[in-house]
């Protein structure tokens, strides 16, 4: 039986002539929309005619516009610090060595090195890796906005095809890329280089570039590419490359985009600012999580992934979701360890320290300090809810709903709120002797990471009526104390005659005139004092 021709692969003229030509009942025979059933194909069709009003439309059409130029990419690089800059080529180099590893995986470097060194007296920055190189007919993915190898459903961490030429326009005023393709099929190994002048670089129409074939391949290494950049002097009059402070920023930042990324893959190595200075994860200090753990509590962080499928095009692709949550040892805030959850995308972070996401799941004011984790989104990159620059998180992506509203998910955040409140509700010095037990969330021995609990479950993402976690599911322990009240006591008035005041100050040999208030404290603390000797006196008797 011969398959239905899907209607989402027409062209838009196609779909207009039947839609006017055909009615419903025979479109719906006729074709299948991906994997949809009949009833969900029908309703989409009924919102196509609403949406083109086909009948109004006469004959094939005309077609208008034009292809964009660089203004895009120019307005786009001027909102894009240093930092980000240099993330978007590492993202690209991470999805270019993943791409070839998954397709040629015995003609792929063993490992990704990267080395970013930056020369201040030239005002140059050289950016390398063993990514694979560009072959001479995929150069214009090297520059031009657009062109890619990355698609909606890689699991990669560059999505938006624009990231790398950004980089170039944010960083550079001219630009030598050198590249040798490591050819999978070992035919012939030439190493070319393209160069962007500052004329190219500010031509807002200008997409065609230079490239040379290079001698002795320019120094290259099979499967290599180097960008060479004369570098921006911003502020004005400044060489930002000339100061440690900017190079320790970048450092941090890269540390802490990458950290994740680089524990779950030992074999990618980042050089930053010269080739001798490897960028090592620092989650151990990213995550201050309490390892509190005995027969009475337990609070160790707890690792849950949820399982589930989303529809893109009509068609179900999988993903997993991530969810760590643990305690802090502290609820202080320092530098960049305070309380949130960190954003990944295929662990890589993009929003770091979220308080707004679990908002209505946790509790406010000190028990809400407590709380640290991240969420992880593993799939295609087309569901992570990241924006263009990887800055900041799309609250309105479906993702977001799903993870803000399903049972299960939401049921992990009341158990830990739960846990929370309890131990704010600790008397004082108890919440420091509870909590204060580190937990280092990757072993330093086997440099993998470390949780306290870690579970995997299937959820369904459509229907979010359902079953919260299963039973066998870890809950939070934290054995409940009675909380010691303290004794505010309670205060008694006692008015007195002057004679009786003056009569007690000599009893009690106090001196001063008895309108002062010290005077009148004076009194009152030595009368306090008698009346409790004679209480205790009487004790003594009884006893």
């Amino acid at each position: 039986m011969t398959a239905k021709p899907d209607w989402n692969d027409l062209k838009h003229t196609d779909k207009l002539r039947i839609l006017r030509e055909t009615t419903v009942d025979q479109i719906v025979a006729d074709y299948r929309f991906g994997d949809l059933d009949d009833s969900m194909f029908r309703a989409r069709i009924a919102r196509e005619l609403v949406l083109w009003q086909p009948h109004q439309s006469e004959g094939s059409g005309q077609r208008a516009g034009a292809p964009p130029n660089k203004e895009v990419v120019l307005g786009a690089w001027r909102d894009l610090d240093r930092s980000e800059a240099l993330l978007e080529l590492i993202d690209n180099s991470i999805d270019a060595w993943n791409r070839r590893r998954k397709q040629y995986p015995d003609k792929s470097a063993p490992e990704l090195n990267i080395y970013i060194d930056i020369d201040s007296d030239t005002g140059q920055l050289t950016y390398e890796d063993n990514a694979g190189g560009v072959s001479v007919h995929k150069l214009v993915n090297l520059v031009v906005p657009g062109h890619s190898d990355t698609d909606a459903l890689a699991f990669s961490i560059g999505s938006y095809k624009t990231g790398g030429k950004k980089a170039i326009f944010r960083l550079a005023t001219a630009v030598n890329v050198t590249t040798r393709f490591w050819n999978p099929a070992e035919t012939g190994d030439t190493a070319v280089a393209v160069h962007l002048d500052e004329h190219w670089l500010n031509d807002v129409d200008e997409y065609e570039f230079p490239y040379f074939e290079l001698k002795d391949f320019g120094g290259l290494q099979r499967g290599q590419t180097r960008y060479v950049m004369q570098l921006r002097a911003e502020p004005i009059g400044a060489t930002w490359y000339g100061n440690p402070r900017e190079f320790e920023k970048i450092s941090r930042d890269i540390q802490n985009t990458y950290g994740l990324l680089m524990v779950r893959n030992g074999d990618i190595n980042i050089y930053f600012p010269k080739r001798g200075k490897k960028i090592t994860p620092a989650l151990n200090t990213r995550y201050d999580f309490s390892g509190a753990s005995d027969t009475k509590v337990d609070i160790r962080p707890q690792r849950v992934e949820f399982e589930t499928e989303l529809e893109y095009q009509g068609l179900k692709h999988k993903l997993t979701i991530e969810v760590l949550i643990g305690c802090r040892v502290t609820t202080a805030t320092r530098d960049e360890v305070g309380p949130g959850f960190d954003l990944y995308g295929n662990n890589r972070l993009f929003k770091p320290r979220d308080e707004r996401l679990f908002y209505e799941q946790l509790p406010k004011g000190q028990a809400g300090s407590l709380a640290r984790g991240w969420v992880n989104i593993l799939g295609p990159n087309v569901f992570i809810p990241w924006d263009t620059h990887k800055r900041h998180l799309n609250y309105d992506r479906e993702v977001i709903d799903l993870i803000r509203t399903h049972p299960a998910i939401k049921n992990l955040f009341e158990n830990w709120s739960e846990a929370f409140q309890q131990i704010s509700r600790l008397g004082s010095g108890e919440i420091t002797k509870t909590i204060n037990v580190p937990h280092k969330v990757v072993n330093e021995a086997t440099r993998e990471l470390s949780f306290g609990h870690s579970d995997r479950i299937a959820i369904d993402a459509v229907k979010k009526r359902g079953p919260k976690l299963p039973e066998t599911i870890f809950k939070p322990l934290l054995e409940k104390t009675k909380k010691t009240k303290k004794d505010i006591g309670i205060t008694l008035s006692m008015v007195v005659t002057i004679d009786e005041a003056r009569r007690l100050a000599a009893l009690f040999q106090i001196h001063g005139s008895l309108d002062t208030a010290q005077t009148k404290r004076a009194l009152s603390d030595k009368a306090k004092e008698s009346l409790i000797a004679l209480l205790s006196a009487k004790r003594a008797k009884r006893a």
